[in-house]
């Protein structure tokens, strides 16, 4: 078998990422076939969507410790000044798509996956889609909801060798503003439905007291005009459970009114909550906590809320603030630890 910068390295020189010339199967094969030929595990490929599928490797029928983690990464653009999918070392990092997010990760995964003293209990995740729609975990979790007991969730999408016991939440909203078109020359005349839907985001980042991004603007349709239409689509991460949907729904409407615009055609994409472990459950493992408030969403959440918030943890060796960057990397040394920590993890469960 290989060690595991190795493993990451040729992880990272297949691409993964979603677009209409690429995606997960070629990595899902190599990783498919790794397994067949260095695992004793039981190995199924849930078909999610256009060949795209996700590994379940099981090494017993009554899984209750299960490691997870996601094939796909975010996509690439010019800002790259290196191949991305060429990985290098360089003064200690390891550089490419994918180092922190998370194919380093995975490489632990399957390392680990190959040990022959595994538990009976234990089995393995990886699935598709992360970071588009969550196409993978919703198959996995509509097929095997039912039927597996887990007590104890792994994934392996995390940094810094720190545990990460929970994460914030995803509201994604879409809607379209509609304010009062004139010309540009006299806009007391009219409402920009820019301007006010801007505005009334900003009111709600203010009421909810959590962060509100600005993904995407379409509106407007000449320079000499006001706007009198425009597309938004906006991004939530609450840490509240009462911050949900219906919520930012209401609100949006209610600024809306106030700013003297209307808001039509709201779409709620996601609207999926926070979950959190009790640090008491996971201090066991003797290692450092992540500060969660500032957490992005993983989508374990919806594995805690469909089996009945088990005790469930992050790690990883990557470097969180380069994730879905052009400079992404991973550290060598905090790489070169992680396979000894998974491992510890998953004695110190095993012995609970």
């Amino acid at each position: 078998m290989q060690n595991i910068i190795d493993l990451t390295k040729n992880l990272v020189s297949i691409p993964s990422w979603v677009d209409v010339d690429t995606n997960e199967i070629k990595i899902s094969d190599f990783i498919f076939d790794y397994l067949q030929n260095n695992s004793k595990l039981k190995l199924t490929k849930q078909m999610v969507v256009d060949g795209r599928y996700n590994i379940l490797a099981q090494n017993g029928e009554d899984v209750d410790i299960f490691v997870i983690g996601h094939t796909d990464t975010v996509g690439i653009d010019k800002s790259w000044l290196i191949n991305p999918t060429n990985p290098i070392i360089k003064n200690g990092r390891l550089y490419g798509r994918g180092t922190t997010d998370m194919k380093s990760g995975l490489a632990a995964m399957m390392l680990l996956a190959c040990q022959n003293d595994l538990p009976t209990n234990i089995g393995f995740l990886f699935y598709i889609d992360e970071e588009y729609s969550f196409l993978g975990m919703t198959k996995f979790i509509a097929e095997y909801g039912n039927k597996l007991k887990l007590k104890t969730i792994i994934s392996l999408d995390g940094s810094e060798l720190e545990i990460a016991n929970g994460c914030r939440g995803l509201i994604e909203v879409e809607f379209e503003v509609i304010g009062i078109s004139c010309h540009a020359a006299t806009p007391q005349n009219g409402v920009s439905a820019i301007t006010a839907g801007i505005d009334i985001c900003r009111q709600l980042e203010k009421q909810i007291d959590t962060s509100v991004n600005i993904g995407l603007i379409s509106g407007g349709s000449a320079p000499n005009l006001v706007a009198g239409t425009c597309r938004f689509v906006i991004d939530i991460r609450p840490s509240l459970a009462k911050i949900n949907g219906q919520l930012v729904e209401e609100t949006l409407l209610k600024f809306a009114k106030s700013t003297g615009v209307k808001i039509n055609n709201i779409k709620i994409n996601y609207d999926f909550g926070s979950w959190e472990t009790p640090q008491n459950k996971l201090e066991k493992f003797g290692l450092p906590f992540k500060n969660i408030r500032d957490s992005g969403y993983i989508d374990m959440q919806l594995l805690w809320r469909q089996f009945g918030k088990p005790d469930c943890l992050t790690i990883g060796a990557g470097t969180q603030s380069t994730a879905h960057t052009a400079s992404e990397f991973v550290e060598i040394n905090k790489l070169e630890k992680l396979p000894q920590i998974l491992d510890n993890i998953i004695n110190v469960t095993q012995k609970k």
